[in-house]
């Protein structure tokens, strides 16, 4: 009998769909190339300017490969998308004009004298600044003292190599969870520039500096930082650290550790909590002479700590403030009316917690209060606005300012929760630092907590108010401190994380037990047990949420790594609606998944006949189409043990692992309604594959995509597993759910997890994440398939499950110890 020939049609059919895949396949293969150049660029912003070697070469090769995309997309929908080409030379242009504004800065010295650049915060830092606008305004109360400038600080970084260390250390620790990996990782970046050699030119300019300054008599100096950023829009109050008494050999020492304070534990989270880039925070260094005190302080020209403001606020030690500031030492409290000529309206003398006796022998005299107080106000009315001050007063009775910036204020102005009725409250009393309710479960903590142990939206007991609280304060609904000073570093930083605070509340605030639920109203300063404002945490939980965001920030941002076009069912899912590179790469990606299967599902019948059913556990339609004899000879179905493909075997072990189950929960509700409902009306007919649309395995012995539509979410997989590990790589996209929007987030928020745990490269928006690996050897491509074969079957249905953050973490560690039971 004659073997069966195809007819000329169905030739033409098998040509025409092989060119589609070979095009399809290189244009996913240039995706995964790009998702990789689009990650790297991100991280390398955060430690470099926009305009270095560095950042240019490989951005110009995402702008080629990006152009090489949409040229094969056109390919596969017969020019359907040429408006492309018209979107991407816009953005090339946009790029090239950041690269020829001139420069702005176009001599950077390594160091200046204070006062020297004003306005210049980009080079001196924030420290500085505040200190140099202070010096226009009372020029006879600033000490003299020099900056090392950020531009130093590169020039340290850049001598030393310590760019790519730094990144290897630092670059995904917003993903890193366990707490002891958190704290080894930034001891070995301080550890970096501990050990590095400061360059020749800067140790020249601290010694000719301070030689200057030591000539006045002055031999013992502060050394201070002066972050880009710090004291402006967010205070980085106590953040990094500054050095007391430096005798003048060893300042260079002590310019090295301050650098390193960039890496302490509490300056990372601030930074991560915030979404700094590395780049956004260069350190500059203040070096000031110090100024032998008779008294020190800090100076607020308005009044946080009550309701209605009004006067000025001062907290007194004698000697150096460093102490009180950390919330260590006790301080006078004097409250002056807000005035060109103030006056002393109170005065509250430090006690000791312990004994109640004075906590200090001398107290500043009412002159020096009063002086205090005109400085400060005349310092507000050319500022134009209010000013939280670091003052001290030398034994000749001078004052010296130290520190100035904007004071930050609650809005008084706020709403307040109603409630008909309001238990009586156990206490009433304390120090209002910052305003507003709060309610959760108590936690007591030491003076140094681990953040990880802290719950979320938990009131938390302290005994002092000292900076180490620091990293949990973006994470907990509120704060009670047995004792602290309002103007402390880590009040500074609770009314910036607007948390609700209570200070000085005195030993009965112990007598809330951990976990024990507590309400409290901090603008009332009264504390209740149980809660009183239902939906309250709620509302928390929806504003945690949103907390600590990345930033978008840089020059190159909204033109190249910001990505707006996430659903590809909106309305304005569209070529002329991108506005960046990443949009235009999103956009091809997912255009080419629906051209190459339309094309497949529109083949004539001879060439479908070619695409075989797959049987398997999998509750969707597959077919698998063989490229180059990867599938048996057979007899009856085809089932996946003969197809002869070592990534398809990968995934497929992950697919069938022991504890994998693929059948679909029992829901009542939605098999009681007709297909096309659920498709339509439920969600069902989101992603690129419909629900009775067939879906497609392509397969070659060193290929596979996978292209699925599950229920209510797609997931992709696209992999070349071969010896030869420069032409290995793994893609993967997972999108949509059934579930509310949160949940859906959620789940990804768990798919990034396992899915970084799992060494790949992850970028997730929203519920869409992309992740890939590339170039590594054949066993452990193979490993990231079987990761992923195991990963679509359990994330599944887990947007009907992953009803709070705290769910996410427990089903990671499910996953990651190999506990598939849960899952089912």
């Amino acid at each position: 009998m004659m073997p069966r020939m195809l007819g000329t049609n169905a030739m033409d059919d098998a040509f025409a769909f092989r060119r589609r895949y070979e095009t399809f396949r290189s244009l996913l293969k240039k995706n995964s190339q790009a998702l990789q150049l689009l990650a790297d660029l991100e991280a390398d912003l955060n430690f470099m300017e926009h305009t270095h070697a560095d950042i240019r070469r490989p951005l110009w090769r995402l702008v080629d490969e990006t152009l090489l995309m949409a040229q094969e997309l056109n390919l596969l929908s017969n020019d359907r998308h040429k408006a492309l080409y018209a979107v991407i030379e816009d953005i090339e242009a946009r790029i090239r004009s950041m690269f020829d504004l001139p420069a702005t800065d176009p001599e950077r010295p390594l160091a200046v004298a204070l006062g020297g650049e004003p306005g210049k915060a980009t080079l001196i830092g924030g420290k500085a600044a505040g200190l140099t606008a202070l010096m226009e305004i009372a020029p006879e109360h600033v000490p003299p003292g020099f900056v090392i400038t950020t531009a130093a600080y590169r020039l340290f970084i850049d001598e030393n190599r310590l760019t790519e260390r730094i990144r290897l250390l630092v670059d995904d620790l917003g993903h890193v969870k366990d707490p002891d990996l958190f704290r080894s990782r930034l001891r070995a970046a301080r550890e970096l520039f501990i050990n590095a050699q400061v360059p020749d030119p800067i140790r020249a300019a601290i010694a000719t500096h301070a030689a200057a300054i030591s000539d006045a008599g002055h031999d013992r100096w502060a050394v201070r930082s002066s972050a880009i950023q710090e004291d402006e829009d967010f205070t980085f109050a106590g953040q990094f650290d500054s050095i007391l008494d430096v005798p003048e050999a060893y300042l260079v020492e002590a310019y090295k550790r301050v650098l390193a304070s960039r890496f302490s534990e509490r300056a990372m989270a601030y930074r991560l909590h915030h979404g700094f880039r590395e780049i956004d925070t260069s350190m500059a260094v203040l070096f000031m002479p110090l100024v032998g005190p008779r008294f020190a302080g800090v100076l607020y020209t308005n009044t946080p700590t009550k309701a209605d403001g009004g006067g000025m606020l001062i907290n007194a030690v004698p000697g150096l403030a460093h102490e009180m500031i950390k919330g260590k030492v006790q301080a006078d409290t004097i409250f002056l009316s807000r005035a060109a000529e103030p006056k002393v309206l109170e005065i509250v003398f430090a006690a000791d917690p312990q004994s109640g006796r004075p906590a200090h022998d001398e107290h500043p005299p009412e002159p020096l209060l009063t002086n205090l107080g005109r400085l400060a106000f005349r310092i507000m009315e050319a500022s134009g606005h209010d000013m939280d001050l670091e003052w001290v007063v030398d034994t000749a009775g001078k004052i010296w300012l130290l520190q100035g910036r904007r004071l930050r204020l609650p809005d008084t102005d706020r709403k307040e929760e109603r409630r008909l009725r309001e238990d009586t409250p156990v206490l009433e009393q304390g120090t209002t630092i910052f305003p507003g309710r709060a309610e959760g479960p108590v936690a007591h903590v030491s003076d140094k907590p681990d953040p990880a142990g802290v719950k979320k939206g938990a009131i938390v007991v302290a005994q002092q108010a000292t900076p180490r609280l620091a990293p949990i304060l973006p994470h907990i609904g509120g704060l009670l401190v047995e004792s602290g000073n309002p103007v402390g570093h880590l009040a500074a930083l609770a009314r910036e994380y607007a948390v609700p605070c209570l200070f000085n509340v005195g030993k009965a605030v112990w007598t809330f037990a951990p976990g024990s639920i507590v309400s409290m109203d901090a603008t009332k300063r009264r504390l209740y047990r149980g809660s009183q404002w239902p939906g309250l945490r709620e509302r928390f939980a929806q504003r945690l949420a949103a907390r600590g965001r990345p930033r978008a920030s840089g020059p190159l941002h909204e033109a190249v790594i910001a990505l707006s076009l996430i659903d590809p069912h909106a309305a304005d899912f569209k070529a002329k609606k991108c506005r960046s590179l990443h949009d235009v790469i999103r956009f091809i990606h997912e255009m080419s998944v629906r051209s190459m299967f339309a094309f497949g599902d529109s083949q004539k019948l001879p060439w479908r006949r070619t695409a075989v059913p797959l049987v398997t556990p999998i509750p969707i339609k597959i077919r698998l189409i063989n490229l180059d004899g990867a599938v048996a000879k057979r007899d009856g179905d085809l089932v996946p043990e003969q197809v002869y493909s070592v990534p398809f075997q990968a995934l497929w072990r992950g697919i069938t692992s022991p504890g994998v189950r693929w059948d679909k929960r029992p829901n009542p509700t939605s098999e009681a309604l007709p297909p096309d409902f659920v498709e339509q009306v439920m969600g069902g007919g989101r992603g690129p594959r419909r629900v009775r649309d067939t879906n497609y395995f392509i397969v070659a012995r060193d290929y596979v995509n996978f292209n699925a539509r599950f229920a209510f979410h797609y997931a992709m997989v696209d992999a070349v597993a071969s010896p030869w590990a420069e032409k290995n790589y793994v893609s993967f996209r997972f999108q949509g759910g059934a579930a509310a929007a949160p949940n859906c987030e959620r789940r990804a928020a768990f798919l990034e997890s396992v899915l970084r745990l799992s060494d790949f490269s992850v970028d997730r928006r929203a519920d869409l994440v992309a992740a890939w690996i590339r170039y590594y050897p054949l066993n452990e491509t193979q490993r990231a398939l079987e990761v992923l074969g195991r990963l679509m079957a359990c994330a599944r249905e887990l947007d009907m499950v992953l009803i709070n953050d705290d769910m996410v973490k427990k089903y990671v560690a499910f996953f990651m110890s190999g506990n598939m039971r849960v899952f089912m």
